[in-house]
């Protein structure tokens, strides 16, 4: 026997000794908790046990049939949500129809990790092992999570069982650490590995359906005790939620074992016979039953064919089409399409939002709401419009939407762009003294020297304001540059700063303004008075210098505050009296979400996304 096949057969030997553990370890699980209830068995009247299962009346079984139904319902709704957050493209009901039969089989069968996978893979037909396997793990995982939370709570807050307060903040702190790290770093990168987390809504759905599944269950066992059994469902409730996660934990066949012993040793002034009779028609309703109905998926599997995430990359011929330019940082910020029946926008993804940016890139608003809306549930995330103009704000508010004014655009004129007239004066100032300091400006085309010299004016300039803004603003990039207008300022045939604009049929943006440290005075205004010059050349109607604080005619006094506040701490004031030296008009920019909670969890994590560090 040469040595490889010696260690093929050592490697064959080890597999099969872990295949034995892994099959035996329950089966000893539940011997050991037979073994521990001995004491309470003894003497046990299993005629009686038998006769509790024989007296449940038809009302029982059909009361325990609905909330076992609903248990089963919130297993396939979590199966769904998972699902949605890792992107399989699986439609919903076929998501919940597998997941509730993977479940029912898995938790008759014993070891759920391994037949909870082959049970999905079987019933998703086309679908890769790989997804099946991913679906299972995230499920498993997420769920015990969700449960401890959930037993910890029902302890705390329900009569029967008495849990030290330690454990009662410990769960809290993991709690509040898990909520805080899914926010503040959504997309965890390990060396090479990239791991997305749930979004606060998918946790909040994982949470609400593992607490219906655990009341649902608990319900489907109390309706079947005896009317004359001294146990309240307040008290069981507890006690339930602990003996599943012990027999969720032991991987035992319906946790049998496990679930008894947890049930007796934290009940000990219930009969044995009643319960454990309940016990018994429980399993029948709540375990054989959906076991047998999960035969028929099993038998014949949905056919499904995992699909393309959705919406669509943005093509880089829709851009040029856009009635508002802004749309053309979809080219960095990951944007896609989002189509309509009667148009198509640009939307982009954070931790917690599917975000349309802007206005539609094409067609009416109409629909894009709903559009949205759908496609932000597919990836359990929340819909949000960022800044949109006033039409589609009225849509949003029309259709119950909450809606914030949180920007203006300044909007110019080039062809009735003028210098003269007193409101000019600082203007003019500020353009005499760049040209006193010999500051020349040219609209200059992408070569690789001068990208060169731009690139180190815009490294000196991230390291002065602590980093560059993305998202809805550009960052340096030299093949994002490369269809943008460039006007670079030089002193002595040396760059000293250089702003870009996105271009559009329609429209040109301000995007990029860098400059480097300390630069002559009035070198940025001769920047954009140039552009605007250029623009008026090429007989331009529209140009924008971006965005600017709000100046609402009336708020609320603490919002004003806040606004103020905000501003000024990003430097907001600086940029106002910049943009107004050119005269724009100021253009409302709202932003929008289903409801008050959801807009301020919205803009918390646009505000996160703007400033996140990118490598």
């Amino acid at each position: 026997m040469t040595q490889n096949a010696r260690q093929r057969a050592a490697v064959a030997r080890a597999a099969a000794s872990r295949i034995l553990l892994r099959s035996g370890l329950p089966l000893l699980i539940g011997a050991a908790c037979l073994w521990l209830l001995r004491d309470r068995l003894e003497g046990l009247d299993f005629q009686a046990v038998a006769a509790v299962v024989e007296a449940t009346s038809l009302g029982q079984w059909i009361a325990a049939a609905g909330a076992t139904a609903v248990s089963f319902w919130a297993i396939g709704s979590y199966d769904l949500v998972m699902h949605r957050h890792l992107r399989t493209g699986v439609p919903s009901r076929v998501a919940q129809v597998s997941g509730a039969g993977s479940i029912a089989l898995a938790q008759v069968l014993g070891m759920g990790m391994v037949t909870g996978a082959l049970a999905r893979w079987r019933m998703l037909s086309g679908a890769q092992p790989g997804m099946a396997a991913a679906v299972t793990g995230t499920v498993a995982l997420s769920f015990m999570a969700a449960w401890a939370l959930i037993a910890v709570l029902m302890a705390w807050l329900l009569p029967g069982v008495t849990v030290p307060g330690w454990i009662v903040l410990g769960t809290g702190g993991v709690t509040l650490a898990a909520v805080t790290l899914a926010f503040l770093c959504p997309v965890l990168r390990l060396g090479p590995l990239t791991l997305r987390l749930p979004s606060l809504r998918a946790l909040a759905a994982m949470v609400l359906l593992t607490g219906l599944d655990i009341v649902a269950a608990a319900a489907a066992l109390f309706v079947l005790m005896p009317a004359d059994m001294a146990l309240t469902f307040e008290v069981l409730l507890p006690v339930f939620a602990l003996a599943l996660g012990a027999g969720l934990f032991s991987s035992t066949p319906g946790g049998a074992g496990p679930f008894e012993l947890t049930l007796l040793a934290l009940l000990p002034h219930v009969a044995e016979a009643p319960l454990l009779g309940a016990v018994l028609a429980w399993r029948v309703i709540y375990y054989a039953v959906p076991a047998m109905i999960a035969l028929i998926p099993l038998a014949v599997p949905f056919r499904i064919r995992e699909a393309a995430p959705l919406p669509c990359p943005v093509s880089s011929g829709l851009l040029p089409q856009a009635t508002r330019a802004e749309c053309g940082v979809a080219r960095q910020n990951g944007g896609r399409v989002l189509s309509t029946e009667q148009g198509t926008a640009v939307v982009a993804e954070t931790g917690q939002t599917l975000t349309l940016l802007f206005d539609p890139i094409s067609g009416r608003p109409g629909g894009v709401l709903s559009a949205l809306s759908a496609a932000a549930r597919d990836r359990m995330l929340i819909p949000v419009v960022y800044k949109c103009t006033g039409r589609l704000a009225a849509r949003a508010r029309r259709a119950g939407w909450a809606v914030l004014r949180i920007a203006d655009d300044a909007v110019i004129d080039p062809a009735g762009f003028d210098t003269d007239g007193p409101q000019f004066r600082q203007l003019r100032r500020k353009l005499r003294q760049a040209d006193k300091a010999g500051v020349q400006v040219t609209r200059e085309r992408p070569a690789p020297a001068m990208l060169d010299e731009l690139a180190e004016i815009d490294r000196q300039w991230v390291s002065d304001h602590r980093g560059a803004r993305g998202f809805s603003m550009g960052r340096f990039c030299r093949d994002y540059l490369d269809p943008q207008q460039i006007f670079v300022a030089r002193q002595e045939g040396r760059a000293i700063a250089f702003v870009t604009l996105h271009e559009t049929r329609h429209d040109l943006a301000l995007d990029l303004v860098r400059h480097a440290a300390q630069p002559p005075d009035g070198t940025m205004h001769l920047l954009i008075a140039t552009a605007i010059r250029s623009a008026r050349e090429e007989g331009r109607t529209r140009m924008t210098l971006a965005a600017m604080p709000a100046r609402p005619g009336c708020e609320h006094r603490m919002l004003a505050a806040l606004r103020h506040r905000i501003a000024d701490g990003t430097g907001g004031a600086g940029l106002t009296r910049f943009k107004e030296s050119f005269g724009p008009r100021r253009q409302p920019l709202y932003m929008a979400a289903p409801d008050m909670v959801t807009l301020a969890l919205s803009a918390a994590d646009i505000a996160r996304t703007i400033w996140e560090k990118r490598c």
